[in-house]
């Protein structure tokens, strides 16, 4: 690991520690619209080593915020569970079909709930 990169991950790091929840959930938005945007990079480019790695990385994005969910809140918390599972299920189905579309409809559910995120963020500040 070079010093360039190191000195990035430490930034990182110290980035996603002190963060507020909100902020971690744009960054996990983030994080799993650029892994799946990669994917469909690799699709593309018959990359399936590179695409498969991608994919995985978003399903492990979905499932953390799957399992951060405060079931608490009620019926949202129950409907967020509902679409994260289906998007997980979507990434699963791009990788065994070897199709893009899936892909597609799940970096726009994130780019949708990114937004709402955003909103939500804003107007509590």
């Amino acid at each position: 690991m070079s010093i360039n990169s190191m000195g990035y991950e430490a930034y990182r790091k110290t980035q996603i520690q002190t963060a507020d929840q909100g902020s971690l959930i744009l960054m996990c938005y983030d994080g799993a619209i650029n892994s799946l945007k990669k994917a469909r990079e690799a699709q593309q480019e018959h990359d399936y080593q590179t695409r498969a790695h991608a994919l995985g990385k978003a399903q492990n994005i979905l499932w953390e915020l799957t399992n951060s969910l405060n079931h608490s809140a009620g019926e949202i918390a129950d409907n967020l569970e509902s679409l994260y599972n289906y998007m997980i299920r979507r990434i699963v189905d791009a990788g065994y079909h070897n199709s893009i579309e899936p892909i597609d409809e799940v970096i726009s559910y994130l780019q949708e709930l990114k937004g709402s995120w955003e909103q939500i963020i804003k107007k509590s500040s």
